[in-house]
Formats: C-alpha cells, sequence, structure tokens
C-alpha cells in the first residue's frame, strides 16, 4: 500500500514531537517510582545496582502509558504549528477535508495503540518478572507474618501453573485454601484443590484435598490426604509482594479469572483490567483524534500551551477511568463499560468537534 505524500508529511511532523512527548511523560511516571528505589537504597540498604535494574524493568510498564500521552502531545502540537503557519488553511483550500487530516492523524494514532498494545503483551509481563526477582534479592524488609487472597504463576518446563491462597501464613510456611490450575501448552488439564499446604523438608505437601484430571471428555477425579507438588517458590519467595492485575498480560488476567472463579471468589478485578489493557492501548488513537480539532484553536502551538491541554484531556480521561474502574472493581458496573467508558467519551467528543470544525 503506498503512503500519500500528505500522510508523510503529518506523519513526520507527528514523529519528532511524539519522542519529545514519551521522553517527558516518561520522566514525570517514573518519578513516583523513584522513591521506592530511594528508600530501598537509604532504609534498606539495597545495593544501588539493584536500585538500577528495578528503574530498568519497570521502564516498559511506564512506557505503555507514556505512548498514548505522547501521542495526544505529538498531535496537539504538530496541528496546531500546521494551523500557525496556515497550512491547514491551505490543505482545505486545495481540497484536503478536516476529517481527511483528521483520518492520517488517527491513523498514526492507531500504530501507537498497536505498538503499546505489543508492548503491553510481550513485553511488560516479562520485565515486571524480572523485576520481581530482582526485588526478591534487594528487599530486606521482612514482609508480612499474613496475607490473604495471593494469587502467583510458577512455570515449570511446559508446565504453568496458577496459584490462588486464601490465606498465606508465612511465620507457619503454611498456606490455607488453595487452588491451582495446571495448563499444558495453554490448555487446562488438572486442577488441585486442598485445605493446607505446608512447606516441610524444602518442598510443598498438599493435605485433604482433590485432585481433577481432565482427559478429553472425561474427568478423574483423585481424593488425597497427601500429596507433594513441583512447586520450587519458597515462604520467603512468596511473601514478596503480588504484582498488581495492571502489570500483567491479558493471558495471565484470564487464567487468574479462571482459579478465581474456581475459587469462588471475586474475579471482578481482574475481569475489568482485561478490557483496561485493551482500551488504554486504543486511547492513542482517540487522543489522536481530539487532538485535530482541538489544536486548530488560535496560537496553541507553542509547547507550553500544548503541554497544558494535553495534561487537561489526560487528567480528565484518568478521572473517568479511576471512577469507573473503581465501579467495576467493586462489582457496581460491568466490565466492559466500566473499562471502555472513557474510550467511548472520547470517541464521541472528538468525532463531534472534527464534524464541527470541518462545516
Amino acid at each position: 500500500m503506498t503512503i500519500s505524500l500528505l500522510d508523510r508529511y503529518l506523519w513526520r511532523q507527528l514523529g519528532e514531537l511524539f519522542a519529545f512527548g514519551v521522553a517527558i511523560f516518561t520522566l514525570l511516571l517514573l518519578v513516583n517510582h523513584l522513591f521506592l528505589v530511594a528508600r530501598l537504597v537509604l532504609q534498606q540498604g539495597a545495593p544501588v545496582s539493584v536500585a538500577l535494574q528495578l528503574l530498568v524493568y519497570h521502564l516498559p510498564y511506564v512506557l505503555a502509558f507514556s505512548f498514548p500521552m505522547a501521542m495526544l502531545l505529538a498531535a496537539l502540537l504538530a496541528i496546531g504549528r500546521l494551523s500557525d503557519g496556515q497550512e491547514i488553511t491551505a490543505m482545505r483550500t486545495s481540497g484536503i477535508s478536516l476529517a481527511r487530516i483528521a483520518l492520517s492523524i488517527t491513523a498514526a494514532g492507531i500504530l501507537v495503540s498497536a505498538m503499546t498494545l505489543a508492548l503491553n503483551e510481550g513485553v511488560v509481563p516479562y520485565a515486571e518478572d524480572r523485576y520481581q526477582q530482582v526485588l526478591i534479592t534487594g528487599l530486606r524488609e521482612r514482609a508480612a507474618f499474613e496475607q490473604r487472597d495471593v494469587l502467583f504463576r510458577d512455570v515449570q518446563e511446559d508446565v504453568e501453573s496458577v496459584y490462588f491462597v486464601r490465606r498465606f501464613r508465612r511465620d507457619q510456611e503454611r498456606m490455607e485454601g488453595v487452588v491451582v490450575n495446571q495448563f499444558e501448552r495453554g490448555v487446562l488439564n488438572r486442577v488441585i484443590e486442598a485445605e493446607v499446604a505446608q512447606y516441610t523438608g524444602g518442598a510443598w505437601e498438599f493435605r485433604d484435598g482433590t485432585m481433577y484430571v481432565f482427559t478429553g471428555e472425561t474427568t478423574v477425579v483423585t481424593q488425597f490426604s497427601r500429596l507433594r507438588v513441583g512447586l520450587q517458590r519458597t515462604p520467603e519467595q512468596i511473601a514478596v509482594p503480588q504484582r498488581d492485575p495492571s502489570e500483567m498480560s491479558i493471558r495471565e488476567l484470564r487464567q487468574y479469572i479462571s482459579v478465581l472463579q474456581r475459587s469462588g471468589a471475586s474475579a471482578a478485578r481482574y475481569l475489568v483490567q482485561v478490557h483496561f489493557k485493551l482500551a488504554v492501548p486504543m486511547s492513542a488513537a482517540l487522543f489522536a483524534l481530539l487532538a485535530v480539532p482541538v489544536g486548530l484553536r488560535p496560537h496553541r502551538s507553542g509547547t507550553s500551551i500544548g503541554l497544558g491541554l494535553a495534561f487537561l484531556v489526560i487528567i480528565g480521561y484518568y478521572i473517568i477511568s479511576s471512577v469507573t474502574i473503581t465501579l467495576g472493581d467493586n462489582g457496581r458496573l460491568h466490565p466492559v463499560p466500566a473499562a471502555w467508558l472513557p474510550d467511548v467519551v472520547l470517541a464521541v467528543v472528538g468525532l463531534a468537534l472534527v464534524r464541527r470544525a470541518d462545516r
């Protein structure tokens, strides 16, 4: 497919500004994480090398949020610059509609959306796994003696196990109310439920439970009083703070949802995050669409004005998101509108403003 001269010109304008926006927003988002890293070094004596690794492994997660925001800033500044230079007027005089310009800018936003989704699914989960491993070695502060509703994943060869623990007692090296879903090549083939799992002799022993083995169309059910499993994590490793659902891939979230539903626990928070992990990347395209009519305002091409407008739109977007996601987490709003309502608002407002400005 041949890219038109108009698209190449507009995308070249966006490219430089997008890189600038990524740098600005990544730095701002990393500042909050710097406090955690500084506390590890100054209060808990973690090596500086550990602090640097934590920052590096947290960077993909930050980039996944900075990409959509950078797209908004780039589109605002690019349209403002072209408008102040009378280039938008020249384009429209030559027969190019504002809708056509908006389509080109939105197409660039869709590309950024795809990049963000790929980063979220392909890089962020791996980086967060490495982040947790570094945190285990660098964290000197003792973890809480008791934790509830613990979720974690363990991978050995072709078997991927997702664990849900209703209560974990680190001081007693004991898990209570354990449900394990085991997958081979992405297919669920075994479920283990146990009242108690005790760490003895360097291994976990499940007690008083049931194992379900799925073989084709049949299910083999086995009751057991004691069962040794291949979980390699020690109680200290399990006690490390869990990853937030927003840091997981969609595949991991769906596995956790399966475990939670089987255990009878609420999976609303994870269901919302599945949709939110699609909605956030899509916001890059919608930000780009909204930026076209907003950036046409006169004398808006300055960087400070562009940053101000970008921050206002972003703050509004995340205020709506925080409200709807909270309602979704509590089960008061269905996961689909909880995650997608902010994007719907962006789309409606953007399309309405483009249509109005194109008259």
